[in-house]
């Protein structure tokens, strides 16, 4: 990635961001983790400048009582 041209930079970075979130997801909920993979998604997803109501409205209230296991 550090000596290709910028549009693969670019291309990998909006492309796989979300790719990836969605694959998280998927295979959250067939090994029965779907919650924790949304949650997760969503808030890597928001790192990047969206926010994070705009793909979860309920996720300020379950990331209170949020838990990992």
């Amino acid at each position: 990635m550090k000596d290709g041209p910028w549009s693969y930079r670019i291309a990998s970075l909006v492309i796989m961001t979300p790719l990836y979130s969605i694959l998280l997801v998927g295979v959250g909920t067939v090994f029965g983790r779907h919650f924790y993979f949304k949650h997760f998604s969503v808030k890597m997803l928001s790192r990047f400048g969206i926010p994070p109501e705009m793909l979860d409205p309920k996720f300020h209230q379950t990331a209170k009582n949020f838990k990992k296991w």
